[in-house]
């Protein structure tokens, strides 16, 4: 029996049709496993932790130590005229002021501690609530240790002096509790604390620096 070119076709199509040539057998799609899901939360942590002791100790080598980085500090936050001070000649003097004494209450940061663990324990996460209360006290101790034994050279910078203010215990803090927030809440929560968090972080290390308490160098290292 012979078939015409428009027959041949659709015999082909169909011995086609039965048998699937390189194809595998059709099933339920399986999730490419995430890269981040292969190392450990504990090690990614811990790059972390490195990584920021790294910058802190960029930072501190730059700003403090070197002609340029004193003299950029002296730029972006210029001694005052009168009283030779670091406070700005601003309204917001008083405010700023107003900021940092309430941000440093012990009782504060107490309350804001004892909240993370509260939410720890809440989440059975309580492991994390108690790494996050040691960032917290970790990143204070950090801070005033490197604050008091750093020095600071004389290098002839004009409106410049030795003391040493770097790093700023306030930021320190103020940062270390939205990382100790972030760590104990869930996702979603995580996303809507980001921002405003950071927002306060930004005020917080604002008026430091209008209240002349702190260079930019300061809040940075913070």
């Amino acid at each position: 029996m012979g078939y015409g070119p428009f027959g041949a076709s659709m015999v082909a199509m169909s011995i086609g049709s039965l048998y699937s040539v390189g194809r595998s057998t059709p099933g339920p799609a399986r999730p490419l496993p995430h890269a981040r899901a292969a190392v450990p939360l504990g090690l990614r942590l811990l790059v972390a932790a490195l990584s920021g002791l790294v910058a802190l100790t960029l930072t501190a080598a730059v700003f403090v130590r070197t002609y340029p980085g004193q003299w950029l500090d002296g730029v972006l936050l210029p001694r005052a005229e009168r009283g030779g001070g670091y406070e700005q000649q601003t309204v917001l003097v008083g405010p700023a002021k107003t900021v940092l004494a309430t941000f440093g209450s012990p009782s504060l940061i107490a309350a804001l501690l004892g909240v993370v663990l509260l939410v720890g324990v809440l989440r059975r996460r309580l492991v994390a609530g108690v790494v996050g209360v040691g960032i917290v006290v970790c990143a204070v101790l950090l801070a005033g240790a490197v604050k008091s034994e750093l020095p600071r050279p004389d290098l002839q910078i004009l409106s410049s002096t030795t003391h040493n203010s770097f790093p700023s215990g306030h930021v320190a803090a103020a940062t270390a509790l939205l990382l100790a927030f972030m760590l104990v809440l869930p996702g979603w929560a995580r996303r809507w604390l980001a921002a405003p968090g950071a927002a306060g972080v930004s005020v917080i290390a604002a008026a430091t620096m209008i209240a002349g308490w702190h260079r930019f160098s300061d809040v940075l290292g913070g």
